[in-house]
């Protein structure tokens, strides 16, 4: 096929499928706490973007990310990433950096409010020079009961672009720089279980290249200790409409990860990317420091009966949770007031006597509800949250 020169902006979308795959979220009800570095390597093919001929660039990549993440979804990822271009007609060299913090807060009940902020920066080399630099902030409110969530995100975002048009060997550079900027919001309802869940999305953003609007759907399904998403969206851009989409996967392998996508990647308002014509890529994983921690270690109950009387029991409960500061115990035996707990190490303990029955209870961590995911004979109660089963035989 003839080859002509593609948008310098496209390169800012070579690894945004893999990023994709980076950002696939859990399904309601899913906890996890993560602290880990990770060293990546794979590779990625990406054909040009919609309005433009050409062959596929592939890329040899490799990179470094680290991330923390709090059983409630607070945390930060750090991502640096670079790739060596196979055939340099069709594309350049490139490095990118990516920084994120989130942070969540229970405002009532169901409700919780959320706050996200990141810092990117992309680097092309010749034949086509570009440099981009951009920070977004989001906000958003979010009504979360049992299976079922709405989200509605605000987002601002600003950078800076710079291309290099034309290059002399002792000549000057014809520099074109661009004022980035972005406001938008986003609406997602999702719902299903910590296997599978399903939903839809919209968006309506205006940008310094005109508004984009967009309409989809996802499906994210759990693989085994990962997790695969289906998704697919009409998007309605200042040049057009298109529909991308796309399956992408995250899945760990005990100190080795698999992240990859295969699809359409989709336009972006603020780097205004336009949508690519397919493409797809996969990185491999090794983890050179920390992992993910399980709240109850190996399967150890939250509670242990210690000695019975006549008419009462005298209970243990405990909860592994590192990162919490505060912890309270929860119950109809205590008729749900708070009782404290204390901390050894890692683990959060109290006793409590209970006298004969069958009862219900969950634990308060940091002001939050908090039930593992995989506390034995839990149930859903009036609140929409789930509640761990307590038997005190006579």
């Amino acid at each position: 096929m003839t080859r002509r020169p593609r948008s310098p902006r496209w390169a800012t979308r070579v690894v945004g499928p893999l990023l994709l795959a980076a950002a696939l979220l859990p399904p309601p009800g899913a906890a996890a706490q993560t602290r880990q570095l990770v060293a990546e390597a794979g590779a990625s093919s990406v054909l040009p973007p919609v309005g433009l001929d050409g062959d596929a660039a592939t890329y040899l990549l490799a990179g470094l990310r680290a991330e923390w993440t709090s059983l409630f979804g607070d945390g930060f990822h750090i991502s640096v990433l670079g790739g060596r271009t196979t055939d340099s007609q069709l594309g350049g060299d490139f490095v990118s950096g990516e920084v994120t913090g989130f942070l969540r807060t229970r405002l009532a009940d169901a409700w919780s409010v959320g706050w996200e902020g990141r810092l990117a920066a992309f680097a092309v080399s010749t034949p086509y020079p570009y440099r981009a630099g951009a920070m977004e902030g989001q906000v958003d409110l979010r009504f979360e009961r049992s299976s079922l969530s709405a989200t509605l995100a605000g987002i601002a975002g600003w950078g800076r672009s710079r291309v290099d048009l034309f290059r002399y060997a002792d000549g000057p550079v014809l520099e074109v720089t661009d004022d980035l900027w972005r406001l938008g919001g986003t609406l997602e309802l999702l719902a299903g279980s910590s296997r599978l869940a399903g939903g839809a999305s919209a968006g309506h953003h205006i940008s310094a290249g005109g508004t984009y609007r967009s309409l989809g759907g996802r499906v994210v399904a759990a693989v085994g200790p990962g997790a695969v998403e289906l998704r697919v969206d009409r998007w309605d851009t200042p040049v057009g409409a298109e529909t991308t989409g796309g399956i992408a996967l995250a899945i760990p392998l005990g100190g080795w990860s698999i992240r990859g996508f295969l699809g359409r990647s989709e336009p972006d308002p603020l780097t205004l990317a336009e949508p690519g014509r397919g493409g797809g890529g996969l990185l491999v994983g090794l983890r050179l420091a920390g992992g993910e921690a399980d709240p109850l270690g190996s399967g150890v109950s939250l509670h242990r009966v210690l000695d019975r009387t006549a008419d009462s029991a005298h209970v243990r409960f405990r909860l592994d949770v590192p990162s919490a500061a505060h912890v309270e115990l929860l119950g109809d035996f205590t008729f749900w007031e708070p009782v404290p707990m204390t901390r050894t190490g890692d683990e959060w303990t109290v006793e409590v006597n209970v006298a004969p029955g069958t009862y219900h209870f969950g634990f308060n961590v940091d002001g939050e509800w908090y039930l593992p995911d995989d506390a034995p004979d839990s149930v859903p109660d009036e609140w929409g949250r789930r509640s761990a089963t307590l038997v005190v035989e006579g």
